[in-house]
Formats: C-alpha cells, sequence, structure tokens
C-alpha cells in the first residue's frame, strides 16, 4: 500500500486532508455516486442527497483524479512481490 497522508486537525475545528488521502476521498465519493446512479431505482432517496451534500461541502477536486490503484497501489502485484522477498 501507498503511503497516504494523515488529516491535520485544526485548533478552528477544521479538517485538513492533503495528497493522496483527499484524492482517495473524492474517487470513493464518486465511485460511490457512479453506483447509486447505476441502481438509481432501489435506492433511498435521502442517499443521493446526502452524497450531494458532501459533494457540496467538499467542492471539486483540482486536476485529473486517479484511479483507486494508482492511489493505493495494484494489491496483486504487492501480493507478488511479498511472496518474493520471503524467498
Amino acid at each position: 500500500m501507498k503511503y497516504m497522508h494523515k488529516a491535520i486537525w485544526q485548533a478552528d475545528g477544521n479538517l485538513v486532508i492533503r495528497g493522496n488521502s483527499r484524492a482517495l476521498l473524492f474517487r470513493a465519493l464518486q465511485d460511490a455516486d457512479a453506483e447509486l446512479k447505476r441502481c438509481a431505482d432501489g435506492v433511498d432517496p435521502q442517499l443521493f442527497r446526502t452524497l450531494q451534500a458532501l459533494q457540496d461541502v467538499l467542492g471539486r477536486f483540482d486536476g485529473s483524479l486517479p484511479s483507486a490503484i494508482d492511489l493505493l497501489g495494484d494489491p496483486q502485484k504487492e501480493q507478488v512481490a511479498r511472496n518474493l522477498l520471503k524467498l
């Protein structure tokens, strides 16, 4: 797994999320939104409102959003690498 930045708690109560952690949060929101829209007929409308409110608070991601594998690393490659190190 790649290094993920920690969130920083500020004195005024705000939470600052930087780097890959911020990008991963936006990726998760985008993927959740796409999945909810894909099966929209059986989903509670409150989930759409909640997700939209969260996106409104966070704003837009600046730049192109990397894939989850780019952010976290490929788990299969990491498993192979770990197995090779054990030999």
